[in-house]
């Protein structure tokens, strides 16, 4: 037991020592100006998740986890807050990526232990570490085509391409070196997982991308250890016709953002995808009457999150349902999924009403 401890306790003072190391540096360079905001984040960002990965090396249980990941978020709260940490703070758009960035971790390593599978680990803490860098510096430095997610937060094209190629080279390399899976399904599931990861990430407001991709990228790799690859086809097919029958024909029409147009196409195929094609007409249906019928504006993507918020909620409840206990509630599903669509749909109006 004391050898544990011991062992345990190395591992915490290495890596706090591995991490401080990294937030001094990107500190010292970001205060001399040798680097720019975004560069001294990036810093921080890859440093960090250089660091993660060695928690299956030096851990063997997530309390040691725990408290690495639950004392960095708490210190970068109070360095944020007092206002002292120049390296993550001097970006221009507010964001809470810092504080989010040890949350992941330590949510996509309890998953890694659920599933006795540290090499979807290491894929998650990659792509964000990479991926992320990537997409955030080719932006700032080539970066034309720009979009407005929401705020004063802005993405270009140039950096989502180059998320997206970072994204599925990591994924396939180590799907076919590291788990030796066959080449065929190694390409179809890393194309799954890269476009998905890179529209995660192209809608994701105040540094959530920072949660959201590894832990989008743990789940669908958990999902899919064994690859269908009929069913990995099926849901890219599902994923195009949904953006064809919501981005093409909104954009036309000059119907919400184009963020908003985003999140509405993932909802239409989540539903469609994950549960039935019954589901995902009614949330397009629905899409185009909360446009057609509403004076909200539905241009800003906090609105539309907001929207989607309740029937997400019910379609990722029926999968885990589905998934995890093995019942398959259609029947009862199905009107409790409406009335959610519906539900939303009240808000709105009310929401009018007030405003």
């Amino acid at each position: 037991m004391w050898t544990l401890f011991l062992h345990e306790a190395l591992g915490v003072a290495l890596i706090t020592a591995l991490t401080l190391a990294v937030f001094a540096i990107g500190e010292l360079l970001r205060r001399r100006e040798i680097l720019s905001p975004e560069q001294s984040r990036k810093l921080l960002h890859v440093g960090g998740c250089c660091s993660a990965l060695l928690f299956p090396v030096l851990f063997t249980t997530h309390w040691s986890v725990l408290a690495v990941c639950g004392g960095f978020t708490v210190l970068i709260l109070w360095l944020e807050h007092k206002g002292s940490l120049h390296a993550v703070d001097d970006v221009s758009r507010k964001t809470y990526g810092g504080a989010l960035h040890p949350v992941a971790l330590y949510l996509c390593y309890l998953l890694a232990i659920w599933r006795g599978n540290f090499t979807f680990y290491e894929i998650s803490v990659l792509v964000l570490a990479l991926s992320d860098t990537a997409a955030a510096l080719v932006g700032e430095r080539y970066g034309r085509l720009r979009y407005r997610v929401g705020g004063d937060d802005y993405r270009s094209l140039e950096g989502s391409a180059f998320f997206f190629l970072v994204t599925y080279a990591i994924v396939h390399h180590i799907l076919l070196l590291g788990l030796d899976m066959a080449s065929w399904d190694a390409t179809v599931l890393s194309l799954l997982i890269a476009v998905l990861v890179t529209l995660f990430e192209a809608v994701s407001l105040g540094g959530a991308d920072n949660l959201v991709i590894p832990i989008g990228v743990m789940i669908i790799l958990i999902k899919n250890a064994h690859p269908d690859i009929a069913a990995i086809t099926s849901q890219l097919i599902c994923l195009t016709i949904s953006f064809v029958l919501v981005c093409l024909p909104m954009r036309l029409f000059g119907l919400m953002g184009g963020s908003g147009r985003v999140v509405m196409s993932l909802l239409v195929y989540l539903a469609s995808g994950l549960v039935s094609p019954f589901w995902g007409l009614a949330t397009l249906l629905w899409a185009y009457l909360l446009n057609l019928c509403s004076t909200l504006r539905m241009k800003e993507i906090k609105t539309v999150f907001g929207l989607a918020a309740l029937p997400f909620i019910v379609i990722m409840s029926f999968n885990i349902a589905v998934k995890v206990f093995n019942w398959r509630p259609i029947a009862v599903a199905t009107p409790v999924f409406l009335a959610a669509l519906f539900l939303s749909y009240l808000a709105v109006k009310s929401y009018e009403k007030k405003h």
